[in-house]
Formats: C-alpha cells, structure tokens, sequence
C-alpha cells in the first residue's frame, strides 16, 4: 500500500522555493546600495525585480498545489515578498 501523503509532503514549498527570488533579488539590492542612478543599472534592476516576481508567482503555485512545508517557509515567504516590495519602492522611485 503506497502513502500518497508522504509523497505530496515531500513536494510541499519550502524554504528554497523562495530562497530563489531573494538570490534574484540580491544585485537589485546591491545595485540600490553601491551604484549611482544610471539608467544601465536601472534597467538590470528591473530585469532582477521582474525575474523575482516570476519565481515568486512559481513558488505560489507550487503552494497552490502541494501546501507549504512548514513555518520557516512561511517566514522565507514573507522575507521574499518584502524585500521586493522594498526594491519596487525604490525602483518607481524614478
């Protein structure tokens, strides 16, 4: 007899389904602390927030489907989503 549960468990979303998005987001961040304004590290900025945003839209769907694995996963969740936030604030900004 198989145990469907463990199986599905085990594809649950956790930590490094958005650990992805924060790695996406690090020369964003970067880019916001050490560069100037220049429309070059702008537009990789965007690149990095727009590519976060999709790991970030697969990493709910995975959540959808299977459920996340537990709270640290809750709390990477939450760190991923305001460290974009923050660097869309900071983006729209110009």
């Amino acid at each position: 007899m198989t145990d469907t549960k463990s199986t599905a468990r085990t594809r649950a979303a956790g930590g490094a389904t958005w650990a992805l998005p924060l790695l996406a987001l690090a020369p964003a961040a970067a880019i916001a602390k050490f560069t100037d304004d220049a429309t070059p590290w702008l537009v990789i900025s965007w690149v990095c927030c727009a590519l976060a945003a999709v790991l970030l839209a697969a990493g709910w769907s995975t959540v959808f489907r299977n459920g996340m694995r537990n709270a640290g996963s809750w709390a990477t969740c939450i760190l991923a989503h305001a460290v974009l936030a923050i660097q869309l604030i900071w983006l729209v900004r110009y």
